[in-house]
């Protein structure tokens, strides 16, 4: 799960530990931290040690995103460092990771740790094709060379500080594209810029020991662009559609380099429980069969950690604007209920709160899903009678297997005209290893039922995603 930086209230995280969620990624702002260019340098931590030392008290691994660049030091504050040297954004990712490193040396208080680190964030936007749309953070697009040196920077600054940092390629928004042939829809995303970085440091950088300097890849992986990576049904469906994709076409270069086997990270992906409009149909019930579907699917296209965006529902703010109130958070915020209501009209008329922080149904369904996949090891796709039906087979830490079983129309969630699908699935010794002729069947919000038929078990399925096992 993530976590905002301007989240540092601590009574959301133990929620979200208790719902399973291992990792949080957390905003780290250049131009917050060090917002005035000094010698020597001063940095404000009080923001980042108060948020790191509640994330450290509830346990979970950190990701520290590092973005936004103070004024004197970048044009755009998205864009690559052309005011300064390059090396005095390497000074402060030195420092960043120092700080952070856990060593007890020059350290915040009480030593916590971030030992992964995240440069940029969907650094593929591209300014000059945006037609006034904002970045979400980084904005390289048609600058691979820029971001390829800003990189290896951060990379050798945060293993000069803490040689056994993970340092991530910031998570690539890898859709709606401006520049790749039958893309649809179109924006202001830079198709072969994961390419051509690789391709800038490889012709420049290739030689060093530290290349490809990262050690992790990210992108983002959101369900309603799904329809320009699915496969053919049942297989390579959204995510894992796009992270082959993206692996077959930006991180190998035929003759030079293959970094296919790189550990994969999605640090985006979510599903809104709200607002609807005139092409999509959003509801929390809705929102709520999107985290078991994402979390089978990364672990059979072999991704670690997938990250959900976000926790908490956060105000975007104009009234008119119906899109400033997508709510992809797992947790009702009576923030936003309390804007809503001064709204006229209420963007968000159902949104109903009785206290912050309240668990939506997508909340308890992640739990469910983090709980039943906890320490399970993909096997196999099973073949099914019917393509809108997808099942993974898992083998579990203890012994025994288990399968995770949804329907899925082809479609995003909620597309209007496109209703969800019922198919019956033929449970068996064939498919489910250990048969005994009954099964318990979990249900996305944790309800267990128990079917028995001898030889086979039918079971409906729907596009709610269901836990089975043998009993």
């Amino acid at each position: 799960m993530q976590i905002f930086e301007d989240e540092v209230v601590g009574d959301i995280w133990n929620p979200m530990a208790d719902a399973g969620a291992r990792y949080a990624r957390m905003r780290v702002l250049w131009s917050y931290i060090e917002p005035v260019k000094v010698t020597p340098p001063v940095r404000n931590w009080t923001v980042m040690d108060e948020l790191l030392g509640g994330l450290a008290a509830a346990g979970f691994t950190p990701i520290g995103e590092v973005f936004g660049h103070p004024d004197w030091a970048a044009t755009e504050p998205c864009g690559p460092i052309d005011l300064v040297p390059l090396s005095r954004y390497g000074d402060f990712i030195e420092a960043l990771v120092e700080r952070y490193d856990g060593d007890g040396t020059g350290d915040a208080a009480g030593s916590p740790r971030i030992a992964h680190w995240e440069i940029g964030n969907e650094a593929d936007f591209d300014s000059d094709h945006a037609g006034g749309e904002s970045s979400y953070g980084s904005c390289f697009g048609g600058k691979a060379e820029d971001y390829g040196a800003y990189l290896r920077e951060a990379y050798l600054a945060a293993k000069r500080a803490d040689s056994t940092a993970t340092v991530l390629f910031g998570g690539v928004a890898y859709d709606r594209f401006y520049n790749k042939s039958g893309y649809s829809p179109a924006g202001p995303f830079d198709y072969r810029f994961v390419g051509d970085v690789l391709d800038w440091l490889y012709a420049h950088h290739g030689s060093e020991a530290e290349w490809p300097f990262f050690d992790w890849m990210a992108v983002h992986v959101y369900n309603d662009f799904r329809n320009a990576w699915d496969g053919t049904q049942p297989y390579d469906q959204e995510l894992i559609g796009k992270t082959l994709h993206f692996r077959t076409n930006q991180l190998l270069s035929v003759g030079d380099y293959d970094l296919r086997a790189m550990p994969l990270a999605v640090s985006e992906s979510s599903l809104p429980s709200m607002p609807s409009d005139d092409w999509t149909v959003r509801s929390e019930d809705i929102q709520a069969a999107y985290p078991g579907r994402l979390l089978a699917r990364s672990m059979k296209a072999g991704v670690e950690p997938t990250i959900w965006y976000t926790v908490e529902d956060y105000t975007g703010g104009d009234c008119d604007e119906l899109y400033d109130w997508l709510g992809f958070g797992v947790l009702r915020s009576l923030d936003v209920y309390e804007a809503a209501q001064d709204c006229s009209p209420n963007p968000i008329p159902g949104y109903s709160v009785s206290a912050d922080h309240e668990p939506k149904p997508a909340h308890t369904a992640y739990s469910v899903a983090a709980d039943q996949l906890d320490g399970a090891a993909f096997d196999a796709q099973v073949v099914t009678a019917h393509p809108e039906l997808e099942a993974y087979r898992f083998e579990e830490s203890g012994g025994g297997y288990m399968i995770v079983t949804f329907t899925d129309n082809g479609e995003r969630l909620g597309r209007r005209g496109y209703p969800p699908v019922v198919r019956q699935m033929t449970l068996n010794a064939s498919n489910l290893p250990g048969w005994t002729g009954t099964v318990a069947i979990t249900d996305y919000l944790g309800n267990t039922t128990y079917r028995s038929g001898g030889s086979f078990v039918n079971i409906d399925v729907t596009q709610w995603p269901v836990y089975v096992r043998p009993y």
